[in-house]
């Protein structure tokens, strides 16, 4: 007996489960592709990775030493050009110290070893040739931080230092009653111009520095040696131009000057009077300032010349009368020659205007009877007298000044005021301990504020 049986499969089923299998295995097939697909994409990207990050190292290796190379020749350079400036400078202190040493080495006891003979002799070189240019050191480091008064006081006392030095290394080499020598004058020279040739590495770096911050004064423009030569007065007139308006393009300042010129010109024509008169009438204050144009539309010129129409109209109202007032005070007689016998009647007499109410001025006037003991006068015509009165005209002048002294305070007079004005003060003044205001006495008093006013600038205490 079979305790298991194994059951038999009907060859569709058969078919079935093949078709299975192959499914799967193709399946499987499919997936380990995708997986090896996958694995060498991502295998392809970590070297493109590797290789970038390679490269980018690369790169950046190329570019620190290509920084670091240039870095060094810039260090190079400025090096170089450094030594190019200095290099005269330092030679030139050589000089100076080795004429020191040589003094000193010989000043040296001979038992002492050689190499600390001349240690010794090199400290003391150094020393006496290091004090001038310590000194003009902090007189480029003021220069360069704009302290122009420091700097000039310290590099004064570095030439004295130095003339010192100078004269001190002339006398180890010199010959008898200092009589010199071409090594003591050089020496010398190079004590006393260590100081000189420094300054101008100073002014050269302070000059570097202005051009770097744009501090740097610009002279002007600047011609060509031709032009020079061909108009000397001239060319210096148009530099003189372009400094005083900042102009540095010679042709702009060239044009700019012959203009200026032309307008000078110009104006000295406008003017027949020359130069030295136009300055001696200046000196006697006789010099006329030229006519200005004035603006009518302006409203206080407008105000003045409402004015003086005014005042013409007041002029010409006037007139008449005044004509009237000079006939009315003249003597219509005449005084006769001396010598010559007074005339008993004057000739006739015709006015000037002819005034209703007036005598008849074809009838002849008879002289006055001279007073007793005096010479007989020719009599006084009659004054015209009008026969209306016109009122006069009042002009601009006098209606201001009526205005001004309507305006005019009133001065404190004695009286009653005063004496209401007195009391009010008195009474306030015991009462609170001080002096009331102008209004507070004012109105205690019972007169104006400027009366008050008036009144306590004259009596007050």
């Amino acid at each position: 007996m079979k305790l298991i049986s194994r059951t038999r499969l009907s060859p569709a089923e058969l078919a079935e489960v093949e078709q299975a299998r192959i499914r799967a295995e193709d399946e499987r097939r499919r997936l380990a592709r995708v997986a090896a697909q996958e694995q060498a994409d991502a295998d392809r990207a970590a070297r493109r990775a590797a290789e970038r990050e390679r490269a980018r190292a690369e790169k950046k290796a190329r570019k620190a030493k290509a920084k670091a190379r240039t870095r060094r020749h810039a260090a190079l350079r400025r090096w170089a050009d450094t030594a190019r400036y200095v290099a005269p400078l330092l030679l030139v202190n050589l000089a100076a110290v080795g004429g020191q040493t040589a003094y000193a080495f010989t000043r040296t006891p001979a038992a002492w070893h050689p190499a600390a003979r001349i240690a010794v002799a090199l400290v003391y070189a150094a020393t006496v040739e290091s004090i001038s240019l310590y000194v003009n050191w902090h007189a480029h480091d003021a220069l360069l931080q704009s302290a122009t008064g420091t700097a000039a006081e310290m590099r004064r006392r570095a030439y004295l230092i130095a003339g010192i030095v100078g004269a001190m290394n002339y006398s180890h080499f010199d010959g008898p009653n200092w009589t010199p020598t071409p090594f003591a004058v050089g020496s010398g020279m190079a004590s006393l111009l260590s100081p000189w040739l420094w300054g101008l590495h100073t002014r050269r770096a302070q000059h570097v520095q202005l051009l770097r911050k744009d501090l740097l004064d610009e002279t002007g423009a600047v011609f060509d040696r031709k032009r020079r030569r061909a108009f000397p007065i001239r060319t210096w007139k148009a530099e003189r131009w372009s400094i005083e308006h900042n102009v540095r393009d010679p042709r702009e300042a060239w044009a700019g000057y012959h203009a200026h010129r032309d307008a000078q010109r110009a104006a000295r024509a406008g003017n027949p009077g020359s130069r030295l008169k136009a300055a001696w009438a200046a000196l006697r204050g006789q010099l006329r300032a030229p006519a200005e144009t004035v603006d009518e539309s302006d409203p206080g010129i407008r105000e003045c010349r409402k004015l003086e129409r005014g005042i013409a109209a007041a002029r010409v109202g006037l007139a008449p009368q005044m004509a009237r007032i000079a006939l009315a005070e003249r003597a219509l007689g005449v005084w006769p020659p001396a010598g010559a016998p007074l005339p008993a009647i004057l000739p006739a007499i015709r006015p000037a205007v002819p005034v209703a109410g007036a005598a008849d001025p074809a009838r002849k006037v008879p002289a006055a009877p001279a007073p007793a003991g005096g010479p007989e006068l020719p009599a006084r015509a009659a004054a015209p007298v009008p026969a209306t009165t016109r009122p006069k005209r009042a002009t601009v002048a006098a209606k201001v000044g009526q205005k001004l002294r309507r305006r005019a305070p009133k001065q404190p007079t004695a009286g009653t005021d005063a004496e209401r004005t007195r009391a009010a003060y008195d009474a306030y003044l015991a009462e609170h301990g001080r002096a009331p205001s102008d209004r507070k006495l004012a109105a205690l008093a019972g007169v104006g504020k400027t009366y008050a006013n008036e009144w306590k600038k004259q009596n007050a205490k």
